[in-house]
């Protein structure tokens, strides 16, 4: 039997803890699920900029406040190839550097999952609404993601094709086995 009542006194505690400004908010557990996933695409966004690749991003090993924990298996590209991993227990590439965002949304949407029954709304709205938040995590993992490449290259304005030139450059240095720093 699901214990409701202790994860809502989880869930207040942390907001007290991390996040007190949406306590009072209409639907602060739906706030919560926002600032988490807000924190976990500026988090992955700069490991992705340095090339940082954290090995095992299990959910246990996701945090609400959006801090990097359990260095097990992790370690920095030195030449950029976006499936290297560094766990021994990765054989298919699920924790690999270009996965990191994709794993953080799968963590975030259990982490959604486990938050449904105290937002008090009908399940199919509730399903709705987590459903959109975490689909939202890409674009701002993507906004975070562009503005720390954008300073990382010296590209000081917003260009339409920035994304093009970036996606170019990334393409040449996996290809030509380059160094990502």
């Amino acid at each position: 039997k699901k214990d409701i009542e202790a994860l809502r006194i989880l869930a207040d505690y942390t907001i007290d803890r991390h996040c007190p400004e949406i306590k009072n908010k209409k639907q602060p557990y739906l706030e919560l699920l926002k600032f988490v996933c807000s924190k976990h695409a500026s988090l992955v966004a700069s490991w992705m900029n340095i090339g940082f690749i954290h090995g095992v991003m299990n959910t246990d090993n996701t945090t609400i406040s959006g801090e990097t924990i359990d260095f097990g298996p992790c370690a920095f590209l030195d030449i950029y190839n976006s499936s290297k991993v560094f766990s021994s227990i990765d054989q298919f590439g699920r924790y690999s550097y270009s996965n990191q965002p994709l794993i953080a949304q799968w963590n975030l949407a259990r982490f959604a999952e486990a938050l449904i029954p105290i937002i008090n709304l009908d399940e199919k709205i509730c399903i709705k609404l987590v459903t959109e938040i975490i689909s939202e995590f890409f674009h701002d993992y993507k906004n975070n993601w562009m503005q720390g490449i954008r300073k990382k290259l010296g590209l000081l304005s917003k260009k339409t094709n920035d994304e093009k030139l970036v996606k170019e450059l990334f393409e040449t240095m996996e290809k030509n086995k380059l160094d990502f720093t």
